[in-house]
């Protein structure tokens, strides 16, 4: 049992793979039909298509005891970043941490993002963290150039049966240049993080239990756009709006998920039957490129899986040359550079 009251389950000690897990079953997805369901990226170990058990499981299940244990000490923004993940089922004390981050580190917008999302989760009573400001607000004024925040505006106004406003912001998001919930650099930090970590194990077991943190980061690209436009049915007013927003998603999201869902979003929506036919080839080009990727993916896990030396020396590096390409440049933007080369 950890901190926190979860068991450890094997699931969770095994080779969580982040994006290599999804690489096993990508391929596959592709041929499913387009549903908002199908949208979301699979990377539960609990799923029948994950790999099997990895060599390195005990040494994974060591570093998630140790790194919680860290996590009860800590004194830099980054730490409390991390000691937030093992607070999910205590809200208040994942609000506190990413408090402390945001405040030691207010320029750096995975916190300012990580805070925004934690309050919105419903809590009685009421967080004097969360009702500080309006955390979204917040952090759609300190990243001016990113849609995300504003989808999640629309969700809120949405959920509040405010049509009009979850329209001016769903108009608002499918207008800024970049779709990003920075998903891809809390895979780095959790990263760093765990990579430096004092420990004799070996480092294919450490990029294992980094894998595994970043792959249970929420999708707030996907869960916003589903929010606001995800309903079987929504209001004629906020169609064209959906419509936008979905396209802008498709086309320019940072992750391949929310591009999808973007997509599912956009083409239920689409004006004509024109519009519906462009957002169907996007996605298939995406569809494309993402298979591309997961076959190298697939790649680099039986390299990290070797038992020679070598071999995992370089799948570690080709990884962590991932990892550091996709919060840097996002997951898609990443994955077309790596394929192209």
């Amino acid at each position: 049992m950890n901190r926190t009251g979860r068991a450890m389950t094997p699931s969770r000690a095994r080779f969580a793979t982040a994006a290599l897990a999804v690489a096993a079953v990508a391929v596959a997805a592709l041929s499913m039909p387009p549903c908002i369901a199908d949208a979301q990226p699979v990377t539960r170990l609990s799923d029948p298509a994950a790999p099997a058990p990895s060599r390195w499981a005990a040494d994974v299940a060591r570093l998630d005891a140790e790194l919680q244990m860290r996590a009860l000490v800590i004194d830099d923004p980054r730490g409390h970043w991390v000691a937030a993940h093992f607070d999910a089922t205590d809200p208040a004390a994942r609000v506190r941490h990413y408090t402390a981050a945001r405040v030691a580190a207010p320029r750096e917008n995975l916190y300012v993002a990580s805070l925004a999302i934690a309050c919105q989760q419903p809590v009685q009573p009421s967080l004097p963290e969360c009702d500080a400001m309006d955390r979204l607000a917040d952090w759609a004024t300190r990243d001016a150039d990113n849609g995300v925040p504003l989808l999640l505006l629309a969700t809120k106004a949405t959920r509040r049966g405010n049509n009009d406003t979850a329209v001016a912001y769903l108009e608002q998001a499918a207008a800024k240049p970049r779709m990003d919930d920075y998903g891809a650099r809390g895979a780095l930090v959790f990263w760093d993080y765990v990579m430096a970590m004092p420990t004799d194990v070996d480092r294919a077991a450490k990029a294992e239990a980094a894998a595994a943190y970043a792959a249970d980061l929420p999708q707030s690209a996907s869960t916003a756009v589903a929010g606001a436009c995800g309903a079987p049915a929504i209001p004629e007013a906020r169609r064209a709006a959906c419509a936008q927003a979905g396209a802008a998603l498709a086309e320019r999201a940072a992750t391949f998920a929310a591009r999808a869902l973007g997509a599912t979003i956009a083409e239920r929506a689409a004006a004509d039957p024109a519009a519906a036919a462009r957002t169907r080839a996007r996605q298939a080009s995406n569809d494309a490129l993402r298979a591309r990727c997961a076959a190298l993916d697939l790649d680099t896990q039986q390299g990290v899986e070797s038992a020679d030396p070598a071999v995992r020396a370089r799948a570690l590096a080709a990884w962590d040359a991932s990892v550091r390409a996709k919060a840097a440049q996002g997951e898609v933007a990443a994955c077309a550079q790596r394929a192209g080369s």
